[in-house]
């Protein structure tokens, strides 16, 4: 037996986690949207009633509630989905130490070890049977000898199953699948493959490699390996980290990102996650930074010092929002979005909070007011006060964050 390799996909997670609190949600169309007095307010997902009634993820929500006029919409808690995402991924390190995110709801385990001598469609039907059991929650399973595959084995059959796609059978499940469900294969390359009667991945697969690297650069030649079954990379470890110095935390959205309320929920999951992490290790970050690399897989990096060290996820996902506000121009849509932590100290510091570092001066007061206002009604009229006299800051009307650089890679 070769790699086994599973991709576990939640179904609607962030609406199914919702009906688990609100149990009435589950007989209406309902979705969880972003805000809905903003102009770009989206769907960011949706029950199988809304489904049906032509609801997509991503649309405006006046889009929506246009074709279904009684779609009941509830703000995010991002923090619940993170948090139950954590302890859905704690239970698949019971199976394999190889559990690789992808978002927050999806991930790849690789489970080459634990089937050494067990059926795996058996065990991917007991993780769903626990995942139901256990969570209330139900996800779709693809099994495959690569992650390629098994991503599109769960999406092939959903809610709640199990496909299995092998190196016997592929050409009959995968082939006839248009091109767009594979992964990374962007509505560009779709669009041009198409302009060639590239239609299918079995048409994909067929082509002339030579002729698609002209076509579509080092994008058509891994296209063509992913329609061939010949995806190598491996899953990666659960919690890895290359250094103590810092804590990375990253991740490739299953979409490419288009405006920036989906950047801002993905990088609340990214910020939760990495201070979990620096809390369970009794550590604080004093820096941060943001990678970003766009659908033409340009890459760019900025980072900052922060005043006090922190291992509060609010305090990096304000940090991470800023940074990517000033730093990004939406040039392009957005593949893949990541943090880094670094100027690790130990934990204990006495620091109730943190704010960001305070150097120049900037038309951004009002910025920093604010958060004043926020911290001083959430602790008390005293705090910042204290804060100010034990850090050393005689002036808040300072830019909130100091630019330690920012480069295009």
């Amino acid at each position: 037996m070769g790699r086994i390799v599973f991709h576990i996909d939640q179904n609607c997670y962030f609406a199914s986690v919702e009906m688990i609190s609100h149990p009435e949600y589950k007989n209406v169309p309902m979705a969880v949207a972003g805000d809905e007095e903003k102009r770009h307010g989206i769907i960011l997902a949706k029950n199988e009633l809304a489904s049906k009634a032509g609801v997509k993820t991503a649309e405006a929500i006046w889009e929506a509630k246009r074709k279904c006029p009684d779609l009941i919409t509830v703000p995010s808690h991002y923090d619940l989905y993170v948090s139950i995402s954590g302890k859905l991924k704690a239970m698949y390190t019971e199976y394999t130490d190889q559990v690789e995110s992808f978002g927050i709801d999806e991930c790849w385990l690789d489970m080459t070890d634990y089937c050494r001598d067990k059926d795996p469609v058996m065990v991917a039907d007991e993780i769903r049977s626990r995942v139901r059991n256990e969570f209330s929650l139900t996800c779709s399973v693809g099994v495959s000898f690569n992650k390629v595959f098994a991503k599109l084995g769960s999406d092939y059959k959903k809610p709640d199953a199990t496909t299995y796609i092998s190196e016997e059978n592929y050409k009959d499940i995968v082939w006839p699948l248009p091109v767009s469900d594979l992964l990374f294969a962007g509505k560009k390359s779709t669009s041009k493959l198409s302009e060639i009667n590239v239609r299918t991945i079995g048409d994909l697969a067929n082509a002339d490699k030579e002729y698609l690297s002209d076509y579509l650069g080092k994008a058509g030649i891994m296209l063509w390996q992913y329609a061939n079954g010949l995806d190598d990379s491996p899953v990666a470890r659960a919690d890895y980290e290359r250094e103590l110095k810092s804590i990375n935390n990253s991740t490739t959205t299953p979409e490419d990102m288009t405006n920036p309320e989906q950047v801002y929920g993905t990088l609340h999951g990214l910020c939760s996650g990495t201070a979990a992490r620096l809390r369970r290790r009794g550590l604080e970050a004093g820096g941060i930074a943001l990678y970003v690399r766009d659908r033409d897989l340009n890459k760019y990096e900025h980072q900052r010092g922060l005043l006090i060290p922190t291992d509060s996820g609010k305090d990096l996902f304000e940090a991470a929002k800023v940074l990517f506000d000033e730093s990004y121009d939406w040039h392009a849509p957005i593949r893949s979005i990541g943090i880094k932590c670094s100027k690790l100290t130990k934990a204990g510091s006495g620091s109730q909070i943190s704010l960001f570092e305070v150097q120049e001066e900037t038309e951004r007061g009002k910025k920093i007011n604010d958060a004043i206002d926020k911290i001083n009604s959430r602790y008390g009229s005293g705090t910042i006060k204290s804060l100010a006299e034990l850090s050393g800051m005689a002036d808040y009307d300072r830019d909130p964050l100091r630019k330690e650089g920012g480069t295009k890679k």
